[in-house]
């Protein structure tokens, strides 16, 4: 039984990862160059680091390009299904929530209001507040610390390389949500080089394994 669930938001609760796809790539084009659907999305989370590996020679113009044209679709960015439900029923059962993301809390802030998720978790860990992003294990370790938890009793729940690295890095358990739909973006063998202990489809399916 996992009592510290921690969570990512992009491409785990909310879908976002077709946003922010476009947006990558209509940034990266502007500046000559282009890349593959899966080479894009291993960038997530560490864009600036591959923008200067590929080359890029203006990243901040790339990023700031990026940002502008997600942010136009980000307000309207819905949950996956179930997610909330999930949230609720794991509050119902005691658990203590937090929210790790790479994405500073301006991003996401409003999101969490929208979709009545405001006060749902008990820690919210975001890219603003570490000096070292996931899979370094630093987002994880911080949420933790602040949950009053230990490493035994917490799971991380996630889509991508960069949160089951994080988990490895921690030596915390693991879901990897891995939906039919993600399948554009990510190899499903690669993630599990990465270890998960465990592998769902289906977010509803969380909770039978945290409990």
């Amino acid at each position: 039984m996992k009592k510290y669930i921690l969570l990512d938001w992009d491409g785990n609760l909310a879908r976002t990862l077709d946003i922010w796809l476009d947006a990558c790539h209509i940034a990266i084009n502007n500046q000559g160059i282009q890349k593959t659907d899966e080479e894009i999305a291993a960038s997530f989370g560490q864009f600036t680091k591959y923008l200067t590996e590929w080359g890029i020679s203006d990243v901040n113009a790339a990023i700031e390009d990026a940002d502008k044209v997600a942010k136009k679709q980000l307000p309207e960015v819905e949950l996956y299904p179930d997610a909330a439900a999930v949230l609720e029923t794991l509050k119902e059962q005691g658990k203590k929530l937090a929210l790790i993301t790479t994405s500073p809390h301006e991003n996401i802030q409003h999101l969490l209001e929208k979709h009545g998720l405001g006060s749902m978790f008990d820690v919210i860990v975001a890219g603003d507040d570490v000096e070292n992003h996931k899979p370094h294990p630093e987002p994880l370790d911080t949420a933790i610390e602040q949950l009053g938890g230990n490493k035994e009793d917490s799971i991380m729940i996630g889509d991508s390389d960069k949160d089951l690295g994080a988990s490895e890095n921690a030596g915390v358990d693991s879901i990897l949500f891995y939906p039919p739909e993600h399948e554009r973006f990510y190899s499903l063998e690669s993630l599990k080089s990465h270890n998960p202990t465990y592998v769902v489809s289906d977010f509803k399916d969380v909770i039978d394994i945290v409990n």
